[in-house]
């Protein structure tokens, strides 16, 4: 069998459990060991670690290159209150004074649907995400966020500030009119008693100045070259066609059914791209308050209490052409995937962080896109279309849109 020890920073010295024929990249991924942290030796010769299989009498030493304790992610100090038969475990990373713990609670099938629904009205007080008064919009896709946010609302409305809602959802594409999906929306708004609007691809289609139908555009966003930008569209589209309901109505908080994964992924573009995003969980950008009630609860949590309160509502198609979005999507929500696995709670610190830039930062400027209408962003060090938002500088370079007056 081979042999592969860990020498750490610390002093340490590991046998990892390794196999004949293993690959030296699976052996310190199982291991909790990053490739980015180590050297290696195989038989006393220095070696790349993705070029490593494992031989049946092969000795291979990993050194740490840099001096920390990478116990503290293998095997991190950690208390757990335990349950019989537990569906879920909440861990968090607790920071005392640079000591950390994890501490993990067990929540069986009764007492889980308790804790999501104390965490969404711990969320939304604290986060003040609905206050009294507030005369909603909801951005319901029919999906499983925003129908859990609706579930959410109905089993907790006599615990949360007084409020109304309306809820819209835009059809016009297969993908949104999906059977399961499209008739979670309506079920839900049914039992809610809430007023549900429904917006046509032909109002998408006059508020972007399509000179085609809406599903042909997308489709032939979908064959170009900016396919990469097709959730992005789904997303503004959405956006666009809420505020303007919301303009008919004189109002202007707009809630929308975005998770703490959504909004974590959306953090790791924001580090590695460096363009603007607004606060969270609330962002004020042109006339409308936009918030985020499910900041605090991930798309686990939700699909799970889903699952155990409402089974039919937790039925979704799969991915359509128009609801498949780019690598580097994929990408952000991965490494938000595993940065939560590392640093349990991570999106506790990185949203109280980011609230705390926002004192420091430049005060946002919103300008307004010519075509659509919508509040746009500038992007400060990177050149874009002048005066025109993202999706309609990809519609008039694909030529879809109609000639302005």
């Amino acid at each position: 069998m081979p042999k592969v020890i860990l020498r750490d920073k610390v002093g340490g010295v590991t046998n990892l459990p390794a196999e004949t024929g293993q690959s030296l990249l699976d052996v310190l991924r199982l291991a909790g060991v990053p490739v980015n942290a180590v050297m290696t030796q195989v038989n006393g010769e220095l070696a790349s670690e993705d070029s490593v299989l494992l031989g049946a009498d092969d000795v291979v030493e990993v050194f740490q290159a840099r001096h920390y304790d990478m116990g503290v992610t293998r095997a991190p100090s950690e208390r757990k209150y335990a349950a019989v038969k537990p569906v879920y475990t909440k861990s968090i990373l607790y920071d005392d004074k640079g000591d950390l713990e994890v501490r993990r609670e067990q929540f069986d099938r009764d007492s889980y649907p308790k804790f999501v629904e104390s965490t969404f009205i711990e969320s939304v007080k604290s986060g003040q995400t609905i206050r009294d008064g507030d005369r909603i919009v909801l951005g319901l896709s029919g999906g499983r966020d925003s129908i859990a946010l609706l579930k959410l609302l109905e089993q907790t409305r006599d615990r949360l500030p007084d409020f109304s809602m309306t809820a819209l959802t835009v059809t016009g594409l297969p993908d949104w009119e999906e059977s399961a999906t499209y008739q979670a929306a309506v079920d839900a708004c049914v039992r809610l008693g809430m007023e549900h609007v429904i917006a046509t691809a032909e109002e998408v289609q006059d508020v972007f100045q399509l000179k085609v139908p809406f599903i042909d555009a997308m489709t032939a966003v979908v064959a170009s070259d900016r396919s990469a930008s097709i959730m992005v569209i789904a997303h503004q589209v959405l956006r666009r066609l809420i505020e303007i309901e919301a303009g008919k109505r004189g109002l202007n908080d707009i809630a929308w059914g975005f998770n703490a994964d959504d909004l974590l992924a959306s953090m790791v573009t924001f580090w590695m791209s460096g363009f603007r995003m607004g606060g969270l969980p609330i962002r004020q950008l042109g006339d409308f308050r936009y918030t985020f009630p499910l900041y605090r609860i991930t798309k686990k949590e939700l699909t799970l209490y889903l699952q155990l309160t409402e089974p039919d509502w937790n039925r979704q198609g799969a991915p359509g052409r128009f609801t498949t979005g780019p690598d580097e999507r994929s990408m952000a929500y991965s490494i938000a995937d595993h940065l939560l696995d590392l640093w349990p709670g991570a999106d506790y610190y990185a949203f109280n962080a980011f609230a705390n830039m926002q004192n420091y930062m430049q005060p946002i400027v919103s300008e307004k896109c010519e075509n659509c209408g919508g509040a746009l962003m500038p992007q400060v060090g990177y050149p874009g279309p002048k005066n025109l938002c993202d999706v309609c500088d990809v519609f008039s370079r694909l030529e879809l849109v109609r000639a302005r007056r």
